[in-house]
């Protein structure tokens, strides 16, 4: 198992023949060696693999991480600027007679010397309106005595228990 260069040589041997060899010691453990070796190999293969592959999926999974932070804080910004935007209409307006009415806001209420002189609403006055006449007037409805169906009478047998 130790020397490959022998252990080669003798599987090189036996490959030649191999009805000959196949009861042959020396070609056997050669042959096992080789098989024992090459499954060594596959473990330290498997692993070697299974290390690269944890190292990918800890590699996406970050990715994904900082993806999904990213978008996270794109929508904050997104939103942030959707609201500055909203409240910039308003404060738009405001700007131009909010410096003026806040240095006048306590001189306002100052003026007044009671609430008899806040604004009245006007009073409405509603005319009374007749309705209008109507010239049309339904008529009567008929009914034939002979449409209508006489009802049985009901005996004393007929009524229902309780």
């Amino acid at each position: 198992m130790d020397d490959g260069i022998a252990r080669e040589g003798v599987l090189a041997r036996c490959n030649q023949d191999r009805q000959a060899s196949a009861r042959d010691e020396e070609c056997e453990n050669a042959r096992r060696a080789s098989a024992t070796l090459a499954a060594g190999e596959d473990k330290r293969s498997a692993a070697s693999l299974e290390k690269e592959s944890a190292r990918k999926l800890s590699a996406l999974r970050d990715r994904q991480v900082r993806e999904q932070e990213a978008e996270q804080e794109a929508a904050a910004v997104a939103k942030a600027a959707a609201d500055a935007d909203y409240d910039a209409n308003f404060r738009g307006k405001d700007s131009q007679g909010a410096a003026a009415s806040a240095s006048e806001a306590d001189d306002r209420f100052a003026e007044r010397e009671s609430l008899s002189q806040l604004p009245t609403r006007p009073e409405l006055k509603v005319a009374a309106v007749a309705p209008p006449r109507s010239e049309i007037k339904p008529e009567k409805p008929e009914i034939e005595h002979a449409a209508i169906a006489p009802r049985p009478f009901r005996s004393a047998d007929s009524t229902p228990q309780r």
